[in-house]
């Protein structure tokens, strides 16, 4: 199969979303595909990466349980798409659960996750980080973010989205990465 050029693939974000704005959007997914005429067109398939769906972030080289800074995993995730003229014009809503740490002093959790769009090959033809600072507001400790992004993907002729995958996963750092991997 063919890469694509990563300028055909857009992203965009949309507004922070809240808990509530977030749980309207999955409660508007399952009642858009109940109202349509005839089965949908397929969107792309959604895969979380196994070794960055979690983070445990410290804070210096410590690795005890009084040097977390935050801890994060990509808590659900909901996909909807539209075929506009060759273009599968998408929603992906991305839902992060962060945890306080007792090293965590600005009460804030500093993080990235990234989206990747692949064919089924698994080649990747775009792929973006997004930042998030999720607040530790009052006595929480634990908050469940919300992110929209818009992606769209150019079809070729015969294309459909059971052509491409939609990778989502966190930003880690290479030790961050190893923990995981040693941590499951």
């Amino acid at each position: 199969m063919r890469m694509f050029p990563p300028s055909r693939v857009s992203f965009a974000r949309a507004p922070r979303l809240s808990r509530l704005v977030a749980g309207s959007f999955v409660l508007a997914v399952v009642l858009a595909a109940c109202s349509q005429d005839g089965p949908p067109l397929p969107c792309p398939a959604v895969v979380p990466v196994a070794d960055a769906a979690q983070l445990v972030r410290f804070d210096g080289q410590g690795r005890d349980l009084t040097d977390v800074l935050f801890e994060a995993r990509i808590e659900n995730f909901a996909l909807t798409c539209e075929y506009d003229d060759g273009v599968i014009e998408s929603q992906l809503l991305v839902q992060i659960l962060a945890v306080r740490g007792p090293a965590n002093r600005d009460r804030v959790a500093r993080l990235g996750y990234f989206v990747a769009i692949a064919t089924r090959d698994q080649e990747i033809g775009a792929r973006e980080e997004f930042a998030l600072a999720v607040p530790f507001e009052g006595n929480r400790t634990r908050v469940l973010a919300a992110d929209e992004l818009t992606p769209k993907i150019p079809l070729q002729p015969g294309e459909d989205g059971t052509n491409y995958l939609i990778y989502i996963g966190l930003s880690v750092t290479p030790e961050e990465l190893q923990y995981n991997r040693e941590n499951r």
